[in-house]
C-alpha cells in the first residue's frame, strides 16, 4: 500500500492540506515595538528567495511613525533577517513578538 494511503483517504489529507494553508496564510495580530499600539494594516512580506524564513509581516504604526516586523523561521535566518534590516535601516531594530489572531 502506498504511504499516501496509509495517511488516510484522499479527501481527508487535501482537506487537511487547505487547512494548513489557511493558517499559514493568516496575518497575525501585532502591536508597535516602541509603545505598543495594536497595528492595522499588517502586509504579508514575500519570502521566496529567503532560505529559513517561513513567513514575515511589516506593519507602519501611525501613532508613533515606526515600522514593526514579525518574522517566524529558523533562529539563525530570523537573526539574519534582523541584522539585514538594521544594516538598511543604518541602527539597532527592537525584536519583538507576533500573536496568532483569535478567530473571532
Amino acid at each position: 500500500m502506498g504511504e499516501a494511503r496509509q495517511r488516510g483517504p484522499r479527501d481527508v489529507r487535501v482537506a487537511a492540506s487547505q487547512q494548513r494553508a489557511a493558517v499559514a496564510q493568516q496575518v497575525p495580530a501585532m502591536a508597535c515595538n516602541q509603545c505598543g499600539q495594536a497595528l492595522a494594516g499588517i502586509t504579508p512580506v514575500d519570502t521566496t528567495g529567503l532560505r529559513g524564513i517561513e513567513r514575515a509581516f511589516q506593519a507602519h504604526c501611525a501613532a508613533c511613525d515606526q515600522d514593526t516586523w514579525a518574522v517566524r523561521g529558523d533562529s539563525a535566518a530570523v537573526r539574519a533577517f534582523y541584522a539585514a534590516l538594521e544594516k538598511a535601516a543604518g541602527q539597532q531594530v527592537q525584536l519583538g513578538k507576533a500573536a496568532p489572531r483569535d478567530p473571532a
